[in-house]
């Protein structure tokens, strides 16, 4: 079930526990990084806020971020 589609997000519900969202990646100038905005709940769920460090680390084919 699609909740939400615009040109970068997709939202599904997979099932009454998980919703996922699914973004675009999106270059940055200079073509040496990649930016993924997060949504704002789950920053908000973490404290984050502008100018915060976070930790990014890759699991296999897993990207984790966490609160710095």
């Amino acid at each position: 079930m699609t909740l939400e589609n615009n040109e970068n997000i997709e939202r599904k519900q997979v099932d009454d526990a998980n919703v996922y969202e699914y973004r675009k990646v999106q270059p940055i100038v200079g073509g040496i990084s990649f930016s993924v905005i997060l949504p704002k709940s789950y920053a908000m769920n973490l404290g984050l806020g502008k100018g915060d460090f976070v930790k990014v680390r890759q699991e296999g084919q897993s990207i984790v971020i966490e609160k710095a």
